[in-house]
């Protein structure tokens, strides 16, 4: 995070110092609130977020039956 152009350059320290993982919480709720200020869609967005639920319900039920093909349902 530490090059000139990236996006969240002016909200931190000074290039060098290291960023965590929980920072990645403070940008999306950055990035979500912009968002709803300007009155455009959040990305990802509340169905993609869905649709990796539904992936990872898949994943599970899958691993309960002996790693058998789950289908995942698209609504």
């Amino acid at each position: 995070m530490t090059e000139p152009d990236h996006p969240y350059i002016g909200a931190w320290w000074p290039p060098g110092h290291g960023l965590g993982y929980e920072h990645t919480f403070t940008h999306e709720i950055r990035d979500f609130l912009l968002a709803v200020e300007s009155g455009t869609d959040p990305a990802p967005s509340f169905e993609d977020g869905l649709g990796i639920q539904r992936v990872l319900a898949a994943v599970q039920d899958s691993a309960e039956s002996r790693s058998l093909w789950v289908d995942i349902p698209l609504t």
